[in-house]
């Protein structure tokens, strides 16, 4: 959370002796917060830099962003979209279209409309997120990386929203934004590996979406059906509608200018790839290759404890199970699982046990059953994870809630059975990436 540099735009109010005092403080408050995301610090802070400056000085605003985003780790999407709905209206009314606080602040906002609930609200999301990245892109240029954030957040919301030419579009802009970053930053910058990392989880989207799963499809009790049910894809058809996985299907979210966004492409470096029309394997062994190298370098840099190294490991257990490797994926989550456990790292919330219910799905069950009931329960707590954090109709919750329906189906159909995890009756009611910008000492979320 270190703060952006002052802006162009930063307030009368925030200069001077005082100002520089108070942008100092503020300066070593966050730092600490990196280091031990405690709020208190930041609620005393904001309540002291209100005091001095006003609470709709930038500084105030600075202080508050970075509070909320704290926040925002541990509450409820719907309780994190009210907050920063509010202060976003707020920063909108005070703040100069080129001040960076109020760029970060639109990010969040965008960011928790995304997560909140159905089409509607994902719609709103990438027509959000696509203005930002276009007036970035009008103010500062492609190369800057304010831009890059917006551009990646885009590309994001795109994959995230689904449908064929969504897909394709969030395809060709990770590959624009890996070619930017490795020009502007170098191969060996964290920002370059975060545009890496959301490749090759777009290119994992679209190997799913080569091969989807209808919600009402009968599993046989063989070895291909357990791998069908774990190959289906996160965000899943019946959450999104069956337009979202052929190559004909129409998106509900389009560009506001078609024909401006080609001409805007323009202004970066050319993609010839067309990842759509390439085999499912081809997409599988580029996003596993992605991974594994991010992987390492966040290890050799971050430790492999870092939540940003068990974000990535997570996506190289992903394409490890896509590329019909089960078994060292399930190891490689359950590590992920067991560290998060002891340090609380910041993971999506169910994202790696449905991950794991996966790939023990994928795996050559059992004959005591005892590989399918492993993955009932970690169906079962992906489920109850997502419930607690995201709404009852956003996307996150129906994806879980469906893949536990259909995992069900599967136990039922084994002829010895499989037992039901203590406690539950076995009857079920019915997704930047934060991108951060790269300043040292570290780049501030965004």
């Amino acid at each position: 959370m270190t703060p952006p540099p002052a802006s162009a735009g930063e307030r009368p109010g925030d200069g001077g002796e005082l100002g520089c005092r108070l942008r100092g403080r503020v300066q070593m408050v966050l730092t600490c917060s990196d280091m031990a995301p405690d709020p208190k610090p930041l609620v005393d802070l904001h309540l002291m830099v209100c005091d001095q400056l006003g609470p709709t000085s930038s500084l105030a605003l600075l202080v508050e962003y970075n509070l909320e985003e704290l926040r925002s780790r541990s509450r409820s999407v719907t309780e994190s979209a009210r907050v920063w709905e509010e202060l976003h209206a707020r920063a909108d009314a005070v703040l100069d279209g080129r001040d960076t606080t109020l760029m970060s602040i639109k990010a969040l906002h965008a960011r928790y409309v995304r997560l909140s609930g159905g089409p509607a609200d994902r719609d709103a999301a990438v027509q959000s997120y696509e203005v930002e990245w276009r007036r970035r892109l009008a103010m500062l240029g492609a190369m800057a990386h304010r831009t890059s954030t917006a551009h990646a957040n885009f590309a994001i919301a795109l994959r995230d929203h689904g449908g064929w030419e969504n897909l394709r579009r969030a395809c060709r802009i990770a590959r624009e934004e890996v070619a930017v970053r490795q020009e502007v930053w170098g191969t060996d910058h964290s920002f370059t590996w975060i545009a890496q990392a959301i490749l090759a989880q777009t290119l994992l989207r679209a190997a799913e979406r080569a091969y989807p799963v209808g919600p009402g499809e009968v599993f046989a009790i063989d070895r291909s059906s357990t791998t069908a049910l774990a190959a289906m894809s996160d965000t899943s058809s019946a959450a999104e509608g069956a337009d979202s996985v052929g190559r004909g299907g129409a998106s509900a979210a389009v560009p506001a200018d078609p024909g401006g966004w080609q001409a805007e492409h323009g202004r970066y470096p050319v993609v010839a790839e067309e990842d759509l029309t390439r085999p499912r394997h081809e997409l599988v062994t580029e996003a596993l290759a992605l991974a594994a190298a991010v992987l390492a370098a966040r290890r050799g840099r971050f430790g492999a404890t870092a939540a940003a190294t068990l974000r990535i490991q997570l996506v190289h257990a992903h394409a490890l199970l896509l590329g019909g490797e089960p078994s060292p994926a399930a190891t490689e989550i359950r590590y992920v699982l067991a560290t998060n456990r002891r340090v609380g790292a910041d993971l999506d919330p169910g994202w790696p046990e449905l991950l794991l219910a996966r790939a023990l799905l994928a795996a050559a069950p059992r004959e005591d059953g005892e590989g399918l009931s492993e993955a009932l329960r970690q169906a079962r707590a992906a489920v109850e994870a997502r419930r607690g954090r995201y709404p009852a109709e956003a996307a996150h919750v129906a994806e879980a809630e469906h893949f536990e329906r259909a995992a069900r189906r599967l136990a039922a159909r084994q002829p010895s059975g499989i037992p039901t995890p203590r406690g539950e009756t076995g009857n079920e009611s019915a997704g930047w990436t934060d991108d951060r910008p790269p300043l040292p000492p570290r780049p501030p979320q965004e």
